[in-house]
């Protein structure tokens, strides 16, 4: 009767994965900045290096339910860390870079009635 032998057998070496294709790295435009001050500055432009590119990626997918989720997590780590940096007193409006315009304009009014003229002359009811 044979003993079975639990050396490990050598297996032949695998064939070595072809490189992946040379993308710049995220944060390839912040190399000309000094050294980072802090963990928080460097985490912020880590984050800043790796959300300039989501416009581009939301042209191409569409997802908005899981978007707006993770957007909203996002956000609400950064006015956290924007409130412990202001004593409780900063706001989301204070990170804005312009007037809050979330929504897109109203489309031209197309009925009548929806014109300033046309509501002037409606007769009362």
């Amino acid at each position: 009767m044979r003993i079975p032998s639990f050396r490990r057998t050598r297996r032949p070496a695998t064939a070595i994965p072809a490189p992946a294709p040379d993308f710049p790295a995220a944060c390839a435009d912040m190399r000309p900045l000094p050294k980072l001050f802090s963990p928080l500055i460097a985490e912020m432009m880590a984050a800043y290096c790796h959300t300039k590119h989501l416009a581009g990626l939301a042209q191409d997918e569409h997802c908005p339910a899981e978007y707006q989720l993770v957007a909203r997590s996002i956000v609400q780590h950064v006015l956290e860390g924007w409130q412990n940096q202001t004593g409780g007193r900063g706001t989301i409006e204070d990170l804005l870079l312009g007037p809050w315009t979330s929504r897109p304009t109203a489309p031209p009014a197309s009925h009548a009635a929806d014109f300033p003229a046309a509501r002037e002359h409606r007769v009362a009811s």
